[in-house]
């Protein structure tokens, strides 16, 4: 904690230097919690700036809300850079129609947002029904990770840090990140899933603390489908012989559906697992595997049909767990899985395989053989993957 009730009025230690909260601890004055008027005790350490803790064991709201060294300092730091953009800033309080203590409020011409800073990993479920009740009462949450990243090309984020992805027109999906002891900023934009924990993006936009504004003001970057199309086709390969090489048809209920259908998992049609950009990001079943369900369950089943057709059998697969998407708390999927499915069907028209009818159908104009040798399936990349491409890039 960094607030504190001193002679019945707010006390930050934020504002004061480390000599004067020595001091200030030496003349024996005392401190009560704002929000459950417990004493507190002033910690004045090395290791930790200097804070407040609770001295008794009573249940406090504040003291469920375990802080880490980095969690106060960018607490702190934050603190202060808004404070110079807003006029009314304030630290851990209590919001009394949502039952929640944001670390920073801001309230501006009776607009209010909630700052929530994010070191440690907690259920993504809390993340969701915090953000909800946020809104609920029509305050806009901003959600701040600080959690330290594996950063690299491509970006591994675990399961936790992917559900601080958002999205934006601009930057597509990508990942907010502050680094308190670098006192900047970075976004990662425009990610592309390349397996279940690995993106591609494009050039990382790095945003001093002392530049940093909210709304977060930075200019597009170039898109980094360049980079994700020149290797989507080698990691479409990995994806397709980890399988062979780790799974089985008898554990594998993905591969015993496409045996069972008479299918040769190695020789999959290029259109089965394109890169549907940018919304692919949204599944984390690999796009290999739920383009493929749309291919059984619809495509080699009707000679004619329709979006919502296509859309009632993904959303079939969702409910039975064939298909999983990620857990984004902070961006709603509903919508964004239809645009992702009206994004497939257009790339299929696109390279004709599909042939839109008039009025809302469709219908397969390019039957697939499965090729009997490695050699004709070649021939079937070189057909296809260079027109797909330049597809792509044009889009």
């Amino acid at each position: 904690m960094l607030t504190a009730i001193m002679d019945h009025q707010h006390f930050t230690a934020i504002h004061h230097s480390k000599e004067e909260l020595l001091n200030l601890r030496k003349s024996l004055k005392t401190f009560t919690c704002p929000h459950c008027s417990s004493p507190l005790i002033l910690k004045i350490g090395n290791i930790k700036i200097p804070h407040f803790a609770h001295t008794s064991k009573l249940p406090c709201i504040l003291e469920t809300k375990k802080e880490t060294p980095d969690h106060i300092w960018s607490k702190a730091l934050l603190y202060k850079r808004l404070s110079q953009l807003f006029q009314d800033v304030k630290l851990e309080y209590f919001v009394k129609e949502v039952q929640q203590i944001p670390d920073l409020l801001i309230t501006e011409r009776g607009y209010r947002i909630a700052i929530e800073i994010q070191c440690s990993t907690i259920p993504l479920s809390e993340i969701k029904e915090r953000t909800e009740g946020f809104r609920k009462g029509n305050i806009h949450p901003i959600w701040i990770l600080t959690q330290p990243l594996t950063i690299g090309t491509p970006l591994k984020l675990t399961s936790f840090q992917q559900g601080f992805i958002r999205f934006s027109e601009e930057l597509h999906f990508y990942l907010l990140h502050f680094d308190p002891s670098n006192e900047s900023f970075t976004i990662f934009p425009h990610l592309t899933p390349v397996s279940t924990n690995s993106f591609f993006f494009s050039k990382e936009i790095e945003i001093p603390l002392n530049t940093f504004t909210i709304p977060v003001s930075i200019l597009p970057p170039d898109q980094a489908e360049s980079l994700f199309l020149e290797n989507w086709k080698r990691y479409r390969e990995k994806w397709i012989n980890n399988k062979i090489q780790f799974s089985s048809a008898r554990r594998d209920p993905f591969l015993s559906e496409v045996y069972r259908e008479g299918d040769t998992f190695l020789y999959l049609p290029l259109f089965i697992g394109l890169p549907v950009i940018p919304h692919m990001t949204l599944i984390k079943t690999h796009p290999l595997q739920w383009q493929y369900y749309i291919w059984k369950d619809v495509l080699k089943k009707s000679p004619y049909f329709t979006r919502e057709m296509i859309y009632s059998a993904f959303m079939r697969r969702l409910e039975n767990g064939s298909i999983e998407t990620r857990n984004f708390p902070l961006h709603s999927t509903g919508s964004s899985i239809k645009t992702l499915i009206n994004d497939y069907l257009c790339l299929l028209e696109k390279l004709e395989i599909i042939q839109k009818k008039r009025g809302k159908g469709y219908k397969l104009t390019a039957k697939w053989i499965c090729p009997k040798t490695f050699i004709d399936y070649q021939q079937h990349e070189h057909d296809l993957f260079p027109k797909l491409k330049h597809i792509l890039k044009k889009d």
